[in-house]
């Protein structure tokens, strides 16, 4: 499938943290004729092995999970209240819909609503939303009703939205942080099951990385590679407003190498291996502007011994939203690059310290 359809799969999958099943299950489908060994850990990390068992290993790791909602109470009208997973900017939530996966897998549709602003006072209206405000309506008119559609406390939601191709080589989609991360590894397993390397590539699929990189620290551990390349959707922040050096990095610019982010700062040889792997390769590359956010790299970087560890971002206007938009030419840019730093990484072996 071309790139478009891959992300479009990947993105219309339902997968908040501790929920990602489903986008595990599909990558583990997709990728099992490419790869050697396939295991899942106690955790979920979907761990994807070519050409194991050598004296150098690659480890390459993307989230699968996305920033989501979980039911705390249910209201005696059916009402239901919640609590965030991942880190979710109140404001953007109200009127949106929202996508609720109960036990059984069953999937519901509602709306995550307030008390009107047509029945509050001017204070008020001026007031921003807290969670506590906030609550989803499926259209039942009790608890009991909720309960029979296997919803209650615990149950996960997201806000979703079908995947849409935009103009100008962008597409338009939910969990794009970091959808994008899982596409690119699928591309980069797909080249070292036809260009076979002599070292071990091993891919992480992580759990858990929107609630406190959590399944990259214990895949970290288990797969103790000599280097880490994590790859991520970042904030793309070109837009009206956001001035040049609040800038982490921008839509249509090439994939954007970290120095450093609040989770990790970067050995700077290694990032000068990436940037000339960008350089002889003619890839349109940027930095990203230290120092937002963080990354599974900064769990990595600490497993074991330490890990030396790198980062390659593709940019995403809006991630933590219900809809981001990404350049395709951009994620392409980045698979090549991955793809080449990943082919010259028993070199990185002289960077160590």
């Amino acid at each position: 499938m071309d790139t478009s359809e891959l992300l479009e799969q990947l993105s219309n999958r339902f997968g908040v943290s501790g929920f990602e099943d489903e986008v595990r299950d599909w990558i583990s489908e997709t990728v099992r004729p490419l790869a050697d060994r396939i295991e899942v850990d106690v955790l979920g990390n979907l761990i994807v092995r070519i050409n194991p068992g050598q004296n150098f290993t690659l480890m390459l790791d993307a989230h699968m999970d996305e920033i989501g909602l979980m039911v705390s109470h249910v209201e005696e009208g059916g009402f239901l209240r919640f609590a965030l997973i991942g880190a979710w900017d109140p404001r953007v939530l109200p009127g949106h819909q929202a996508e609720i996966k109960s036990r059984d897998g069953a999937k519901h549709r509602g709306v995550i609503a307030s008390t009107p602003p047509h029945v509050q006072t001017p204070d008020e209206q001026k007031q921003p939303w807290k969670v506590d405000d906030l609550f989803i309506d499926v259209g039942v008119e009790s608890k009991e009703a909720a309960a029979a559609m296997g919803i209650g406390p615990g149950t996960p939601a997201t806000l979703a939205y079908p995947f849409q191709i935009l103009e100008n080589h962008r597409v338009m989609g939910k969990a794009l942080d970091d959808r994008v991360g899982c596409a690119i590894l699928i591309r980069c397993l797909e080249y070292f099951s036809e260009n076979r390397p002599d070292f071990s590539v091993v891919a992480n699929f992580a759990v858990s990385e929107e609630v406190g990189l959590r399944g990259a620290k214990t895949a970290g551990y288990e797969i103790h590679p000599d280097v880490a390349l994590v790859v991520e959707g970042t904030v793309g922040a070109d837009v009206p407003g956001t001035a040049p050096h609040k800038c982490p990095a921008r839509v249509s610019q090439g994939p954007a190498i970290s120095v450093a982010d609040k989770s990790i700062i970067v050995d700077p040889a290694f990032v000068g291996f990436i940037e000339d792997a960008a350089r002889t390769s003619e890839i349109p590359w940027q930095h990203k502007l230290p120092l937002s956010g963080g990354t599974d790299a900064g769990a990595i970087q600490l497993s074991r011994g330490g890990v030396l560890a790198g980062i390659i971002s593709v940019p995403c206007r809006y991630i933590h939203s219900p809809s981001s938009i990404v350049d395709l030419r951009d994620l392409e840019h980045t698979v090549a690059l991955v793809i080449e730093v990943a082919r010259r990484a028993p070199e990185v072996r002289r960077l160590k310290r």
